[in-house]
């Protein structure tokens, strides 16, 4: 038995706190639970389970990755939902950001972006296809070709 289910709470450092609270909150829409002015901290509910985003100002940030699940009917999906909200998804692994780029070896099909601070941000979607352990990241486009 695993007693180990996932990742409850993850943090990430940012210059602007009341920045990063507009770009968590209002942007991405994420459900605020707790602002902590004194401390300088916000924590915010992802999803479902629950999990939890500590956003922590520092004088000297340090830029971390993280992804946020999404389901893998909701694929086609991830891309429209950043544009929507004015995000630039990015290039990663030598694949142009124009669709979903998928890991092969999970597998998986991500879409990589940026928070203001430059922290390195991931939506992800498990696949449900056969994993190929020696596939190279490639577009959803070319993964679901394969498959066919």
């Amino acid at each position: 038995m695993n007693l180990l289910d996932g990742v409850y709470e993850t943090h990430v450092d940012v210059a602007d706190l009341e920045r990063a609270m507009v770009f968590y909150g209002d942007t991405l829409g994420l459900e605020l639970g707790r602002h902590e002015q004194e401390r300088k901290i916000a924590f915010y509910f992802t999803g479902t389970p629950r999990s939890m985003l500590g956003v922590w100002e520092k004088a000297d940030p340090k830029q971390s990755h993280f992804a946020f699940r999404v389901a893998e009917e909701n694929v086609d999906d991830m891309l429209p939902f950043l544009e929507d909200r004015g995000i630039e998804p990015r290039a990663a692994f030598g694949v142009e950001p124009d669709e979903p780029i998928v890991h092969p070896w999970m597998p998986s099909a991500t879409v990589y972006f940026s928070d203001p601070d430059g922290n390195s941000l991931e939506l992800l979607a498990d696949l449900s296809d056969d994993p190929d352990p020696d596939g190279q990241p490639m577009p959803l486009s070319e993964w679901r070709e394969r498959r066919e």
